[in-house]
């Protein structure tokens, strides 16, 4: 099932019970910054990082595939890649995990937001 049916499937649910979660991405890679965080990189672009603003602090939930549920801190990115030999440039925003205990975290990890910005 791809990301985008699957969120949007999932948040239909919790909306219909009363709660404001959003799916904002699910985790294809992650990789550790030194010094910064871990950079989460989306299976497919989701319109709602677009329209939330660039470094914003976010309190999310990530959803792991084995079940596990963990409250961690993200701002929001802008990725560039610049065109190789068999791709072209783009520009994609991903979520940035900035909090202390911060790791990789694996394909498929879900991350959740209730609306609510990160308290530093």
């Amino acid at each position: 099932m791809k990301m985008a049916a699957y969120c949007a499937g999932i948040a239909t649910i919790y909306v219909q019970r009363g709660m404001k979660e959003h799916c904002l991405l699910r985790v294809e890679k992650s990789f550790s910054l030194p010094g910064l965080g871990v950079l989460l990189l989306a299976e497919t672009m989701v319109s709602r990082l677009s329209e939330l603003a660039l470094h914003s602090a976010l309190a999310v939930q990530l959803r792991y595939p084995d079940g596990r549920v963990e409250a961690a801190t993200a701002t929001v990115e802008e990725v560039s890649r610049e065109a190789s030999t068999t791709t072209e440039s783009s520009t994609t925003r991903a979520l940035l995990l900035t909090h202390a205990e911060a790791a990789p975290v694996p394909a498929g990890t879900e991350v959740w937001w209730a609306g609510e910005e990160a308290a530093w």
